[in-house]
């Protein structure tokens, strides 16, 4: 039997936070089916500090994304125990706390304001006032070195923000806001320099002291003096599990096995030592053989009673400060998880955050809501000036009717690609919150909307107005509001459009490329390019489902109605009055009251459409055990 020092044990009462047996996973492939992770058991405490390691494909990410609940696909068995019964979703979710490889934040909030944001929705305002949550942001920005970068912007590749290491802390950051039992990340130290990394290794096993909370992390090729802050160490290779004990004592594991450290670094010998060689047929037999002895050793290690239990039950304490006894989650995390479901906000407060947070993204959005006014300006004065003080001769009646057409699309194609692309940015972000269980979908989605709306009402209506009195349209009151009323539903209802198209399809560039199509079909039923009334039945039916043919009829009738115009006697092609042009272009079918109450109803129809395939997209699909 293998003989090692052992660790200071665990408190008789110890329970670990979690514990999994025998898990096996399995995903479909073109031959059959592939098992990635090969009875996998083990368990982590409150307290420690612990790494999966392994080469590329070893299974470490799978193992991460089943223990967190987040993995999709595939058949799963086995058995996952948190605080020593079956987890329940709702609670589980809440107290994990999940970083993901990837730092999936919006990039125009700066440091302070994604933490305090993830405190107003993920705390519940019934035990936390305002004040509570804003001492608990400072104190994470305190604990995770980020005060001096408070106010500065996340940023991405087109805007300047904080490094790497610091967004990977917000990212921490934002998940420990809730007081979590257990706090996952997936390669942490991925993009990051040497230094950083280890930063963020050090302040993950601080926090885990400070916190009592068990920290589990995923990690390809830490440095030695990363590996030293560990306190166990899960060895995977293949799927299988060659180690899992007290990090100090791995090296001295293996080389009671007879592999002997080959390097200073241990990460580096562990990775070679489970690494398959397939530089030959001969070299990947001989490197899988190695591989499934160190599972099969492990696995007798283990039956033979001997315990490789990490150094975590002791009091920790330095110059850092940080002191506290390993043992049972606190009292009022195990009420959470045996007696209710953390309480969520009223939909009210969410939405209040909700709409404050998407108002400050879409304010910093300086391209977006400067170009929107630019053009609304440039368009108003260059189509106002083209048709300019529209008369009543026979040019007028054209001018009248192009003028009228090119404003509905206006209200179309700079409407929606532009909202559509703003709608979709984000969408990992809404994935990573959702999984989180953060806020409600609806909350989202009127948020969303609402903070749009005003980019581009305002400059539109501004330019209605521009158009209506440079070129001349009717100077009557009552005409001008109805105009002005078909313009707004129009904008209205191609807002509700591009949610939709954005939520049908997942691309950016497959949506701006579908989008333009769509509406050029909507074009051509609109009443302008092709007479309504004389499409062929077979595709005439098409126009009530129209948004551009509503408003360009309501348009057409609010505008013309009562226009007598200049007409010689002997030309027989020639319009007398407005009449006569609206029943000439076959819009004069639906009345202008009913232009506008179908138009309404099309764009609640598309918000609602929106809203269900949003909602079916970021329906959890995960494997629970």
């Amino acid at each position: 039997m293998i003989c090692l020092d052992a660790a200071p044990a665990q408190p008789q009462n110890a329970q670990p936070i979690l514990s999994w047996n025998n898990l096996n996973y399995d995903v479909k492939v073109k031959d059959g089916t592939r098992r990635i992770l090969h009875d996998i058991s083990g368990s982590i405490y409150p307290g420690e500090l612990v790494a999966i390691m392994g080469a590329s494909g070893a299974g470490k990410t799978t193992l991460l994304s089943i223990l967190s609940g987040r993995v999709k696909g595939g058949r799963l068995e086995g058995e996952i125990k948190f605080q020593g019964a079956k987890r329940n979703p709702h609670t589980f979710k809440r107290l994990l706390a999940y970083v993901e490889q990837e730092d999936l934040m919006y990039p125009s909030l700066t440091v302070e304001e994604t933490l305090m944001a993830s405190a107003q929705l993920r705390l519940p305002n019934g035990k936390y006032s305002l004040d509570d949550k804003k001492e608990r942001v400072n104190t994470l920005l305190r604990q995770l070195r980020l005060s001096q970068v408070k106010d500065t912007l996340i940023g991405d590749h087109e805007i300047r923000g904080v490094s790497g290491g610091e967004r990977k802390r917000v990212s921490i950051g934002a998940e420990l806001v809730t007081d979590p039992a257990i706090l996952m990340l997936d390669e942490p130290s991925s993009g990051l320099d040497s230094s950083s990394a280890e930063m963020v290794v050090t302040l993950a096993k601080e926090m885990s002291r400070k916190r009592n909370l068990c920290t589990l992390m995923t990690i390809h090729q830490p440095s030695t003096e990363m590996v030293a802050q560990f306190d166990k160490l899960i060895l995977l290779a293949q799927g299988k599990l060659v180690y899992m004990g007290p990090a100090n004592q791995a090296v001295r594991y293996f080389d009671s096995l007879g592999y002997p450290s080959t390097n200073s670094n241990p990460a580096s010998f562990f990775i070679d030592l489970m690494n398959i060689d397939f530089s030959s047929t001969e070299a990947m037999k001989k490197s899988e053989e190695r591989v499934q002895s160190l599972a099969d050793l492990f696995v007798k290690f283990q039956d033979s009673g001997a315990k490789l239990l990490p150094e975590s039950d002791k009091e920790v304490s330095g110059d850092s400060g940080i002191s506290t006894i390993v043992g049972d989650i606190t009292e009022e995390q195990a009420n959470l998880v045996l007696m209710e479901s953390p309480p969520m906000n009223s939909w009210l407060s969410e939405m209040i955050v909700l709409l404050k947070r998407d108002w400050a993204m879409t304010k910093r959005s300086r391209s977006f809501v400067w170009g929107m006014a630019a053009e609304c300006l440039v368009m108003m004065l260059f189509v106002g000036f083209v048709f300019f003080q529209l008369k009543k001769d026979q040019a007028s009646v054209q001018n009248r009717v192009g003028a009228l057409f090119f404003m509905t699309l206006m209200d179309i194609y700079p409407v929606i690609i532009p909202a559509m692309v703003v709608i979709m940015v984000g969408r990992k972000v809404l994935f990573r919150e959702r999984s989180s269980g953060t806020y409600r979908m609806t909350t989202y989605f009127f948020a969303r909307a609402l903070s749009l709306m005003p980019v581009f009402f305002i400059p539109y209506m501004i330019m209605y107005i521009g158009i209506y009195f440079i070129s001349h349209l009717q100077y009557h009151a009552g005409k001008f509001f109805i105009h002005m009323a078909l313009n707004l539903v129009l904008l209205f209802c191609s807002i509700g459009y591009a949610f939709m198209m954005a939520m049908i399809v997942n691309r950016i560039d497959i949506a701006t490329t579908i989008a333009p199509v769509s509406l050029a079909c909507f074009i051509l039923f609109a009443g302008n390019l092709a007479n309504a009334n004389a499409i062929t039945p077979v595709l005439r039916w098409i126009k009530y489902f129209c948004i551009v043919f509503y408003t360009y009829s309501g348009l057409m009738q609010n505008e013309l109605h009562g226009l007598e115009f200049i007409c010689d006697p002997d030309d027989f092609s020639c319009y007398k009055d407005g009449a006569e042009v609206i029943e000439f272009y076959g819009l004069d079918v639906v009345p202008i009251w009913a232009t506008i109450v179908i138009n309404l109803a099309l764009g609640i129809g598309f918000y609602i459409i929106a809203y269900c395939l949003l909602r079916w997209a970021t329906k959890p699909r995960f494997l629970w055990i």
